[in-house]
Order: C-alpha cells, then structure tokens, then sequence
C-alpha cells in the first residue's frame, strides 16, 4: 500500500514544482516591465547645477621694462694689507723709549723705537775730530808745497822736493776723503738707535718694552706695521672668465665694489690693481687683487669679503622682477596679464638673475604685465584682481653673472 501511494503522490508533486516555477518567470517578467516602463533616477541623473565662478584672485603685477644692466662678476675675495712692514733693529743695544702704543696708527718717519746710541755717537765725535786733524794737517802741506815752488823758481830746491811736496797734499787730501767717509757712515748708524716707520699705518703688538736687550741677529720682531689705507683685496677669477675679465681691463679703469657679508651699509668702491701673471693650476683660476680706499678701516686685513668686478654694461636688457619668475615641469614661466584681464601662462627663458631682477631673453616684450605677488592663487585663465602696486624692492642694481 506504501509503494501504490508513492505512485500516486509524484505525479502532484512534479505538478507543484511546475506550477511554482511558472510562477517566478511571471514576477521576473512582471519587475523587468516595471524598469523599462520606469527606470529608476540616481543622483547622477539630476539635472547638473551651475558651478560656482571663481572669485577674482587679488595680485600685484608690473611691467617688464628694459633698463642698461652691467654684467659683474660675484666672487668671494678676502682683504689683506697694502703693505706690511717687520720691525728689526739692524744693530746690538738697548731699548730706551718706545714711541708708539700698541694699535696705534703712525705716519711715516714716526719714531716708534729710541736705542742707547752713546757708544756710536761716541764714534761719530772721534770721526769728526780725525777730520778736523787731517784738515789742519792739510793746510800745513799745502803751505809746505806754496814754499817748495818758490823754491824750485830760485834754483834753491830740486824737481825732486818739488814732487814730493805734491804727493803730501794729495795724500792728505785722499786721508781727508777717507775721514769724511768713515764719519758718514757712523752719523748713518747713528740714525739706526731711532727706529721710524717707513710707512702710513697701523702697529700691531709691541712685545718689548724700555730696557729690553735687542740684537741685530734675532729673529724677533719689534713690531709690524700694516698698511691699512688703501687696502687689497685679493680673489680667484675661474679659468672661463679670465680672458673676459683682461678684455674688459684692457679698456680701461675695471671697477670692483666690496662689501663685508651681511653688511647693509654701502660697498667699497675700488678698481682692479693687477692680475697674476700665472694661472693657480690647483684650483683653475686666475689671482686678481684690487685695491681701494680704506680711511675709516672699515676693512681689515684677513677678513673675507663679497666682491662684485664690473665687466661691461648691456644695453636695453628686458628685465622683471625675480619674484615674478616661477619654476613648473617644463621649466620657468611667468603670469601675464592677458587683454581680459585673465591670467596666461607665459613660458621665459632667463639669462641671469641678481639683486631681484631677472633678465629675460625670451617669452617677453616690454611692456607686458605679469604677476609679481600673489601667483599662488593664480591658475590659467582666472580673472584677476589687480592690488595698488608696491614699492620696487629690486632696486637699479646691476645684474651678476655667475663666474663659470
């Protein structure tokens, strides 16, 4: 009876399963009618909503303008004095007076050292007095010889006594010779017990004092004297702009300023001296020194300097501010003001920059404004806001060009 029963329930259960499934195809049918009669709206199928304008961006622009900008040299150069002069004494004595302070400034012929001079000057009397011997002595022969000549005239003397009364006054005068000479070079090394400055300068240190014992053969020295005013300031020209800079010294006068780092004071104004007359093949490069006036010593030997050397000047170069100038992937380029009064990306080729002025050799025309203050909240094609312009803060200084 359990299998006639089996038999009978699979025929209603295949007819369930077939009428369920009947069923889910129409509810598919039914739901995909749905969205092709109505698909269903996403927020991105809203109508779009206009975008708000961008605000003026507020900058400060200037115009590119062409000035006569002089090519320089920027070096770093450091001073040393014009001259500078070791004080030895040339002879064995004593230090009786010194006539300087230590640091002080001397002119020359300045008495800076007395020595104990007695025994020389002692020298010098006898010398004097062996001349005064041998000139009396002189006129005696003389007399003798005025006497011999009468005599040979009246036969009562010989040729013979006659002669010989000329070699007495010439050996007396020869004797006479020799007296003022050896006189002279004692009232010489009189002059050395006082030791002068030979030069306009500055003395340094004074190690010894009155009463001290110096000898000619030391190898201390009394003092040194600096030469301060004017002063030298030496600096290596690279190999690549030493035939520029003789060309340029060759015209004429080449002017050099110097200035101390972080000075804000005005530079010291001078000209180039003189070059080397051989390269430093160490390093490549030439030593050039320049000289310049110094009479309030603002410079001291020793100290390092900035150095600016003037080459030539060019004329009409077409300049701007550096801050005008900005870096992107394809290089330099600048903001410029376009007709509507829209930002416009203007790429430029600089040649130089120095002292807040970049020359521009290409990518620019006199005249054209850019943006110099405010080019970070630029972009291409925004509208600007144009603010009262600032005071130049890049001044007329000439444009360096890098030692190479």
């Amino acid at each position: 009876m359990l299998a006639h029963a089996a038999r009978r329930s699979r025929p209603a259960m295949a007819l369930r399963g077939r009428l369920l499934a009947l069923a889910l195809v129409s509810v598919t049918v039914s739901f995909t009618a749905s969205f092709a009669v109505a698909p269903p709206v996403f927020a991105a199928d809203e109508p779009a909503q206009a975008q708000p304008k961008r605000p003026p961006a507020p900058v400060r622009v200037v115009e590119a303008k062409t000035i006569d900008v002089p090519v320089v040299l920027d070096l770093v150069g450091s001073t040393r004095a014009a001259a500078s002069i070791p004080v030895k004494t040339r002879v064995d004595s004593q230090i009786e007076s010194v006539g300087v302070a230590e640091g002080d400034r001397v002119k020359a012929g300045q008495v800076i050292f007395t020595l104990d001079a007695r025994a020389v000057r002692a020298q010098a009397e006898q010398a004097r007095a062996v001349l005064a011997r041998d000139q009396a002595q002189l006129v005696l022969v003389e007399a003798d010889l005025e006497r011999t000549k009468q005599l040979v005239a009246s036969r009562t003397k010989s040729e013979r006594d006659l002669e010989s009364a000329k070699t007495l006054v010439a050996a007396q005068k020869a004797t006479i010779a020799a007296d003022e000479a050896a006189l002279r070079n004692l009232e010489v090394q009189v002059t050395w017990y006082e030791i002068k400055s030979p030069i306009d300068g500055r003395v340094g240190s004074l190690p010894l004092k009155p009463g001290s014992s110096v000898r000619a053969a030391d190898s201390a020295l009394l003092a040194t004297i600096n030469q301060l005013d004017p002063i030298h300031v030496a600096f290596a020209v690279p190999q690549a702009s030493v035939g520029r800079l003789r060309q340029a010294l060759s015209a004429g006068v080449l002017p050099v300023e110097v200035k101390l780092p972080g000075s804000k004071g005005p530079a010291i104004e001078g000209r180039v001296a003189f070059l080397e007359n051989t390269l430093d093949t160490t390093t490549g490069t030439l030593q050039v020194v320049a000289l310049l006036p110094n009479a309030d010593e603002r410079l001291l030997p020793g100290e390092f300097v900035e150095v600016r050397v003037r080459l030539r000047a060019d004329p009409n170069a077409l300049v701007v501010p550096t801050a005008a100038v900005q870096l992107g992937q394809k290089g330099s380029f600048v903001w410029r003001v376009a007709a509507d009064g829209t930002a416009e990306m203007r790429p430029v080729k600089i040649d130089r920059v120095v002292d807040g002025r970049a020359v521009v050799a290409s990518g620019l025309s006199a005249g054209d404004r850019v943006v110099s203050d405010g080019a970070m909240r630029v972009a291409a094609g925004s509208p600007l806001e144009i603010l009262p312009a600032a005071p130049d803060k890049a001044g007329d200084k000439p444009a360096a060009e890098p030692a190479k």
